[in-house]
């Protein structure tokens, strides 16, 4: 005599013997254990409660059945853990983190400085391309009195011609029309890592002006004047002079080639650990402030040939 039995794990039926009723063993087709109904006293099949787990006598080596107590203990040792884990990879992400992050503010910082100012020489090119000489520092009126910038005089070349228009030339920077347009003052000429230069409309790049720069107190030369390379023709400063359109450079003669935190009178004071320039050619010059005062007045002389042996400085297109 026989009874089928249904798995209620794969559900494939098989016919199974009577004398295994009641007893514990693998589905013959899924593995599973399972336990085999019994039969009451009218000879009816009764379904047996299946747990997927075998039924029998544990050996003397048999592990012990894990407690709900237990369960939760371990639950909690493996969470523990994990946050401690968890919480050393968040400091070593942080001490890993930080120096690189620190790194890419400064060097974002850089760039943003680095895009005006060459924008700004582009401008002084184009200027001395039209001319055939870099514009004066200053203008000037009859009397030899200085009137306004170079900036000014670049606004065409720098997309700002309508802006240039409204200036009167023959007046100086604080006349009433002209001091109406500093409002104006367009975003190259001041560094955004200068809290106040945009508010104040105060520039934070200049010329070098001097007997052996660029400017020299004869005239500013033209780019085919210049033979060496790289020549410093604009590099920032702090932010010093009343406004944008006031005449106001770095001059070498009263405070020589230095960096400093002097606005308008040394090199660099935007950034801690170096001072920026562009080239004649527009090409950054990034210059540590170690860079010695000799091979600084070599990176701003336009044809003294001199040789620069250290190159602490770096150029970048």
């Amino acid at each position: 005599m026989s009874f089928e039995f249904t798995c209620p794990f794969c559900l494939n039926s098989t016919r199974v013997a009577e004398e295994y009723l009641g007893q514990n063993g693998p589905c013959a087709s899924c593995g599973k254990p399972v336990t085999m109904p019994t039969r009451d006293v009218q000879g009816r099949l009764i379904q047996a409660v299946q747990t997927g787990k075998s039924i029998g006598r544990k050996g003397a080596g048999d592990s012990q059945p894990v407690s709900p107590r237990e369960d939760r203990a371990l639950l909690r040792a493996i969470v523990g853990i994990s946050g401690i884990t968890l919480l050393l990879l968040l400091v070593i992400g942080i001490f890993v983190g930080l120096p690189i992050l620190r790194k890419q503010m400064r060097i974002t910082a850089r760039n943003s400085d680095l895009a005006r100012m060459k924008s700004i020489v582009t401008a002084l090119n184009a200027y001395c391309d039209k001319y055939g000489s870099y514009p004066p520092t200053n203008t000037v009126d009859a009397a030899g009195k200085p009137l306004l910038s170079w900036r000014v005089l670049i606004l065409p070349f720098l997309g700002y011609g309508d802006l240039y228009d409204k200036f009167r030339l023959d007046q100086s920077w604080d006349s009433p029309l002209n001091l109406s347009l500093v409002k104006d003052m367009p975003r190259e000429f001041c560094s955004s890592n200068s809290p106040d230069a945009w508010g104040n409309k105060q520039p934070n790049y200049v010329l070098l002006v001097g007997k052996k720069s660029l400017f020299p107190p004869s005239g500013p030369l033209g780019r085919k004047q210049v033979t060496d390379n790289p020549t410093l023709l604009v590099v920032e400063t702090l932010n010093g002079i009343p406004v944008w359109t006031e005449p106001g450079d770095i001059d070498l003669s009263v405070s020589g080639a230095a960096f400093g935190n002097l606005p308008m009178q040394s090199i660099g004071g935007l950034h801690s650990d170096v001072a920026l320039g562009v080239d004649t050619q527009g090409q950054s010059v990034i210059i540590p402030k170690s860079t010695s005062t000799t091979e600084l007045e070599a990176l701003i002389t336009p044809s003294a040939g001199e040789a620069i042996a250290s190159k602490e400085w770096t150029l970048h297109p």
